[in-house]
């Protein structure tokens, strides 16, 4: 007999092409993905994966299994789903994925809200950045998403809140006393970063760029993937850095850190509410989005 976790582990493993990404989404160790996937070989008596260039593909059995698990996993899930709408007790489970910007502010409090109006629920994050996000929500772990950029042309994509990118640094920094300065002056700052492939970064980047200044010739002394931790450590005293306005703008109001002009620099952006155009969001994946926009226009997130 296989259980449908098994299958789900499966096919989220050949969607995504990598054990580790697929524990990550799944909220299991890479070990008990690899256990299910061969106790599911075993069941089955073939080898389901193979190694090609540091991505697991499917071999031909693999393939042929893939195609009905998918099947078999989108009817079982809008099985218990129409059971769930009879019995009036929605005990469901809601993937979401966040890029890591808003994992930090503004949707967990949406989350929580969100939660009290349908508390039989269950909700699960993931958080990655929008690349991952994208990965999880075509693997069909994800039901929905909200990433910082336009996402592929896979996905139906629904505008959501407005968000600026700024430069800031701490009290007691030189740059502090100025309103605005020259963009190479950056060349004189010891600058805390978002890592390599961060969405921040990219667009801090390019935007940097397009004002003449070489990248990297900046002397980005710190990396981190979280941005409170850089908030922090430039608040403690070290450095300026870039980030979300909305992320520090009771910092920024207590005067814990300054925000600082860069002249000709602006960044806005867009998050956007995501989800697969070959799939249907599922009962509570809708009434999320629904609730999410609703609230925004409430003006919930200007008190966040």
């Amino acid at each position: 007999m296989i259980d449908i976790s098994k299958l789900k582990t499966f096919v989220t493993v050949a969607d995504l092409g990598s054990f580790s990404k697929a524990s990550e989404i799944l909220y299991i160790t890479q070990p008990a993905v690899t256990q299910q996937i061969k106790a599911l070989e075993k069941t089955i008596g073939a080898k389901l994966f193979q190694r090609q260039g540091g991505r697991m593909t499917l071999t031909a059995e693999g393939k042929r299994i893939y195609e009905i698990a998918k099947i078999l996993l989108g009817s079982y899930e809008g099985l218990m789903e129409e059971i769930a709408k009879i019995k009036k007790d929605l005990k469901d489970t809601l993937f979401l994925g966040l890029s890591a910007t808003l994992s930090e502010y503004v949707v967990p409090s949406l989350v929580a809200d969100f939660h009290k109006e349908f508390p039989s629920a269950t909700v699960k994050i993931f958080t990655g950045n929008s690349h991952d996000v994208e990965d999880g929500l075509l693997s069909g772990v994800l039901n929905v998403g909200i990433i910082e950029r336009e996402p592929a042309n896979k996905f139906v994509s629904i505008p959501w809140l407005e968000d600026e990118i700024i430069f800031f640094t701490y009290p007691g920094s030189p740059l502090a006393e100025e309103e605005e300065i020259e963009p190479d002056r950056l060349y004189e700052v010891d600058l805390v970063m978002r890592e390599m492939n961060s969405g921040t970064r990219k667009l801090v980047r390019e935007e940097l760029e397009r004002l003449g200044i070489m990248f990297e010739r900046l002397n980005i002394r710190i990396e981190a993937n979280n941005s409170r931790t850089i908030m922090n450590i430039v608040k403690g005293g070290y450095g300026a850095s870039f980030i979300s306005k909305g992320l520090i703008h009771r910092e920024i109001e207590t005067g814990a850190v300054v925000p600082v002009r860069i002249k000709g620099f602006r960044i806005k952006r867009r998050f956007n509410i995501i989800y697969p155009k070959n799939a249907s969001m599922t009962f509570l994946a809708n009434n999320f989005v629904k609730f999410v926009l609703s609230k925004t226009r409430e003006g919930v997130t200007e008190r966040v």
